[in-house]
């Protein structure tokens, strides 16, 4: 684009050659002139016109581009993100934008003419006039933040920056060019932010990292100021946080660190900290927020050394029941052994019905003894089922077949009933189960005379399955235990799955027990995979359910030993056989050499493991029967020198049953992994004895086949 002086410039050449034209032709006569220069003549002139012409046409095309550029640089100052104003030398607004006049909350044409500190808060006021002062005494821009006042009594934060327009002219001329920011947003925001570190509880500081490499304190918020005190600003952080704390080394290289824990120094001494650091970008300054977890680690301390001594306590509990359970059972067997002797004994019927009491009693002491060791198992989270093929419909036969006398005493009638389509063959705890169906009968019978107890069992959809997929098929059954008895009211169905609960005290010194029954059985039902309930009213009798789920194990006929708990609940008794006693308690060896005895067994008996050793290596048995704990050489200590088949030929593979009265959960365990064929708890059981005899003959036999020798 060409502008007006450059077109002006242009036309000089053509006002020279006409000026030229008319002083050679000024003396002439035009009539004079010939054709020739007559046509010349207006040739030049058109010309010149046609020049005159495009001159004038680039002057107009000049003139839009110049409009059009007025009003691109009038939007662009009407529409701009800020407000423009300008003043006078006394701060009259002659002109603003449309921006400064939305700022201002006014009409734009309202604005010249008024004075610009009309709008400025009334505090305001005085720094405004001085900052103006400023710029006309020094000639120099200045910037300001100040508070507009709106019409509507709206507060607006700005910044201005003004700027003289020399020279400073008379009052009246245009002198001052004024930019106005609105920094409300960010004014409110850094006073949110003020308002949230002057109350946050934690201490917040601001560090200064300095060329070479010290930390200096910048801001610290109220909680940090407390614990530094004020004179720690501008101190280098060496003087009050521990040369320990590299969180603001680890945040200056990697931008942030969180939660480490930090010992600080402070006005009360050394704190534990929890600290997170942030490195401001492109900024040499650090963040850093902590929480003070002293009481918190002291706390923890303590909590770690009351569980350390809590499990301390757990385990000695442990272990003094496991104690106590030996060193009671240890007697209980001679009790109970020469009890049952005595019984098959000639005897007058009031002996007979003294010594069948006092049998009674022991059996309810094991019963107790048993709850309290299933209950401390419970507590300490160790109660585990074990995983065995068994047949559901012998294990309830025989469970029930326990209490067949009992029920006969109280002219009470027992019943099974099991569904046709409930599967037989399945895998799982049966001596569990039989513990639980054994209290809910048990209980039934205690509140009940002259009536019945039935147990019926139920094929159910299953709930919950904590066996896993893993495991295979498994089928949930529905058992009920009902009674004809006294019956319980509703208020107190739930409190009877409590630990230590008896329905009335008057009736539980009747019928006898701990309270802990039901509640054993609830936690056993719960690890079966089911729940329990009860539906009872009084005087009608009451009737107990749980669900349970088994695994199904794959077709096949259930084994011969599937029938047993994990002691031989059951089972065909071995043929007579010679069997080695080694019991080191007179009383108990005497006991277990009788009942085999009367069973057509030949027993021979030794004390310790090294008579048992010398006897065995001269002597064949069928199996031998073995107390595990015993002065010398224990029965595991025993058990392993007889394995040395160097040493005693085929005795090695003798048949061993450890016998014991440790019954713990797992002990059993222990025992066969050991190298036992067989474990039987005391007191002596002679079902169970003479089913575990039986099982480790055939296991010895399937682990040497053709060994041994008897």
């Amino acid at each position: 684009m060409k502008d007006a002086s450059v077109a002006g410039d242009e036309t000089l050449p053509l006002r020279r050659r006409a000026e030229s034209l008319l002083a050679g032709t000024a003396a002439e006569d035009p009539c004079l002139l010939s054709h020739e220069e007559m046509a010349r003549l207006i040739h030049e002139l058109r010309v010149s016109q046609v020049e005159l012409e495009l001159q004038n046409e680039e002057l107009r095309r000049t003139q839009a581009e110049l409009a059009h550029t007025r009003d691109h640089y009038a939007d662009l100052y009407d529409f701009a993100p800020a407000g423009y104003f300008t003043l006078d030398a006394r701060g009259t607004v002659l002109e603003a934008n449309l921006k400064g006049a939305a700022m201002l909350g006014r009409e734009r044409d309202a604005l010249p003419g008024s004075p610009f500190s009309d709008h400025i808060l009334p505090s305001d006021r005085a720094a405004f006039a001085a900052h103006l002062a400023r710029i006309r005494e020094t000639g120099r821009a200045g910037t300001l933040q100040i508070r507009l006042l709106r019409p509507d009594g709206a507060r607006v934060w700005a910044e201005l920056s003004a700027e003289p327009k020399p020279p400073f002219g008379p009052l009246g001329s245009a002198s001052l060019r004024m930019v106005a920011t609105d920094m409300t947003e960010g004014v409110l925001a850094r006073q949110d932010l003020e308002t949230v570190l002057d109350s946050a509880p934690i201490p917040i500081v601001k560090v200064r990292v300095t060329g070479g490499g010290d930390r200096v304190l910048v801001y610290q918020n109220p909680a940090a100021a407390r614990l530094f005190g004020d004179e720690a600003l501008e101190r280098s952080c060496k003087g009050f946080l521990c040369n320990k704390d590299v969180c603001p080394a680890l945040a200056a290289e990697s931008g942030v660190v969180r939660d480490r824990e930090c010992a600080v120094k402070t006005r009360f001494g050394e704190r534990i900290m929890y600290k997170t650091a942030h490195k401001l970008p492109d900024a040499p300054y650090i963040i850093e927020a902590m929480v003070d977890v002293t009481e918190l680690m002291r706390t923890r301390r303590n909590l770690t050394r009351a569980m350390e001594a809590a499990e301390a306590a757990n385990r000695a509990k442990t272990q003094f029941l496991a104690t106590m359970s030996h060193e009671i059972r240890t007697p209980m067997n001679g009790v109970m052994g020469m009890t049952e002797l005595a019984l098959q004994t000639d005897l007058t019927p009031e002996q007979r019905e003294y010594l069948g009491l006092a049998r009674q009693s022991a059996l309810s002491l094991l019963d107790i003894i048993n709850d309290i060791l299933d209950f401390s198992r419970i507590e300490a989270g160790r109660m585990e089922l074990a995983r065995a093929p068994f047949s559901l419909r012998r294990t309830l036969g025989a469970c029930l077949r326990l209490f067949d006398s009992l029920a006969a005493r109280q002219g009470n009638e027992l019943h099974l009933a099991v569904a046709k389509e409930a599967s037989d063959g399945l895998v799982g705890d049966a001596g569990r189960l039989s513990q639980v169906i054994g209290n809910l009968v048990s209980n039934g019978l205690k509140f009940t005379r002259n009536g019945s107890v039935r147990l019926t069992v139920d094929t159910a959809p299953p709930l919950h399955c904590p066996l896993g997929p893993e495991r295979g098929h498994t089928a949930t059954f529905l058992f009920s235990v009902s009674d004809t008895g006294i019956g319980i009211p509703r208020d107190k169905h739930d409190r009877i799955f409590d630990y230590f609960t008896q329905l009335d005290a008057g009736l539980s010194r009747e019928a006898g027990g701990t309270g802990l029954g039901l509640s054993i059985s609830k936690n056993l039902v719960a690890l079966m995979g089911g729940r329990i309930w009860i539906e009872s009213e009084p005087n009608r009798g009451s009737t107990v359910f749980f669900t349970a789920t088994f695994e199904q194990p794959d077709p096949g006929p259930v084994r011969p030993e599937a029938c047993a708990g994990e002691d031989g609940q059951a089972g065909t008794p071995p043929p007579p056989m010679s069997i080695l006693l080694v019991e080191d308690n007179r009383i108990n060896q005497l006991v277990a050499k009788r009942l085999l005895e009367r069973r057509g067994h030949v027993v021979t008996a030794v004390d310790s493991g090294f008579a048992a050793l010398d006897l065995l290596r001269t002597q064949p048995f069928h199996c031998v029967l073995m107390d595990v704990e015993m002065p010398g050489i224990n029965g595991l200590e025993t058990l392993a020198r007889l394995r040395d088949a160097g040493k005693f030929g085929e005795a090695a593979a003798t048949a061993v049953v450890a016998l014991t009265a440790h019954a713990v959960k797992g002990y059993r365990e222990r025992m066969l992994a050991a190298g036992f064929d067989g474990y039987v708890s005391k007191p002596i059981d002679m079902r169970r004895l003479e089913a575990a005899l039986g099982q480790a003959i055939a296991r010895a036999e399937a682990r040497h086949p053709g060994g041994g020798h008897a």
